[in-house]
């Protein structure tokens, strides 16, 4: 840390008091417990601890994608503790660049589209994402390597690619998560060598890392050890001084939209992605898809199955007949013991109810067990007797041939109607039922 850094009137990033804990079970466990720091614009720093010792903790706060649980985090002088999660999400886009052990690259996109990522997120344009990711990568000597997959690339080349990333939208303050863990030692030496360039360049750099080989890189070194800064100390690196002037740091132009055009731009930007993975895994997306479809065919069927279920219940109640009323000659529960000697129900009961304004249709119903015979077939059957209204009161459709009338009644006629039970006993060869001879008796 320079002299001009200690008199600095504020810290980029200030850390007071911070504590984070974490539910386990019925109880809490602290990871991080009353940490202070202050790390100035264009320090390079090495956080430094074995696992568990709570650096990856420190570190996801420090670069807003986690929140203390007491104490106070500043960015440039902002509080964060309170911001909205989209404010956090500003905040991390404007100022932070990530650069992780296993690179963390989407292997449907180029080295190129990777690097466009956080310009989009930004709601950066087309041309403009495409010309700042090309520059950034040629700098860093992947000009050949534009339009290659992660999966074409080395672990040295696939680390500068995310680099490249951490750089696109101006990455302020750099944090690398143990950035040569992953790589060869002239890959990592490499790396280191990009890194401290950047810095030069004005970059705040904070690796975080368990090798104190690493660590030596830096200007200063902070080792934690259970939750607790345990030294905070300047370091003289270890390596030649490097010929790079300081810059002002470069940000990617970003053109302000209306809302409305940024989400549409996004929008279009993620289903573009989505059909070069959909298209660079096609047996995935077809099993998925295959899955989908299936699914939605049992859920029509099922409807459809459950819909012609019910229109059949329905259409079976109907043919009992709707808003109709059955009366029983005889004595019913609650009756007095004499109400079984009243003789009543008679054609002219039916009369008197069809005169009343209130009854659409009756019909006296008389009911018997009979044998029915159609040449040589016979069965046992019951056979109702009833007026002309019967078939309305009851709902009743016809298949075939149609209902008697009132002369019919009136001159009793000898007019039998079957259901589909009958016909299928007596008929079953396909004769036309309408005008055969049935004998009852």
């Amino acid at each position: 840390m320079t002299q001009d850094q200690l008199h600095s009137p504020q810290p980029l990033l200030e850390v007071s008091d911070l504590t984070r804990e974490f539910p386990a079970g019925d109880s809490t466990v602290q990871i991080l417990k009353g940490i202070d720091l202050k790390i100035y614009a264009g320090e390079l720093v090495a956080i430094v601890g074995q696992s568990g010792s709570g650096k990856s903790t420190l570190m996801n706060i420090l670069g807003c994608l986690d929140k203390p649980t007491a104490g106070s985090y500043r960015v440039n002088g902002r509080e964060t503790r309170e911001l909205e999660p989209d404010e956090l999400a500003h905040l991390r886009r404007e100022y932070f660049g990530f650069i992780f052990q296993r690179y963390h690259l989407l292997g449907d996109l180029t080295a190129s589209g990777n690097v466009e990522v956080p310009a989009i997120y930004a709601g950066v344009e087309s041309h403009v994402r495409q010309h700042r990711s090309a520059e950034i990568l040629s700098d860093l000597g992947l000009a050949e390597r534009l339009h290659h997959r992660p999966s074409q690339l080395s672990g040295g080349q696939q680390q500068r690619v995310s680099i490249a990333r951490a750089l696109m939208n101006g990455g302020d303050v750099i944090l690398a998560d143990e950035p040569t863990g992953a790589l060869d030692k002239n890959s990592g030496i490499e790396v280191m060598r990009i890194l401290r360039e950047l810095n030069a360049k004005g970059h705040t750099i904070i690796l975080v890392t368990h090798d104190l080989n690493v660590a030596k890189n830096a200007s200063r070194i902070i080792e934690i050890s259970d939750g607790n800064i345990i030294s905070d100390r300047a370091n003289t690196p270890e390596h030649d001084e490097l010929d790079v002037k300081p810059q002002t740091l470069v940000r990617t132009p970003q053109k302000k939209t209306s809302a409305w055009r940024s989400f549409f731009d996004r929008l279009g930007e993620a289903f573009h992605m989505a059909l070069l993975a959909m298209n660079a895994h096609r047996m995935r997306t077809f099993l998925t898809m295959l899955g989908i479809i299936i699914g939605i065919a049992s859920v029509v069927s099922v409807v459809a199955l459950g819909n012609g279920s019910q229109k059949q219940i329905l259409a079976n109640i109907s043919s009992l007949g709707t808003n109709t009323i059955t009366v029983f000659q005889g004595r019913g529960f609650g009756d007095t013991s004499r109400a079984s000697q009243v003789k009543t129900l008679v054609p002219a009961d039916a009369d008197a109810l069809a005169e009343q304004p209130y009854v659409d249709g009756v019909s006296p119903s008389a009911n018997s067990n009979v044998s029915l015979r159609y040449q040589d077939t016979e069965a046992s059957a019951t056979v109702n007797g009833v007026s002309e209204d019967f078939f309305y009161v009851k709902g009743m459709t016809f298949k075939s041939g149609q209902a008697f009338d009132k002369n019919s009644v009136m001159q009793r006629a000898q007019d039998v109607v079957i259901d589909t039970n009958n016909e299928k006993t007596f008929f079953a060869d396909g004769t036309n039922p309408v005008g055969q001879v049935l004998l009852l008796g």
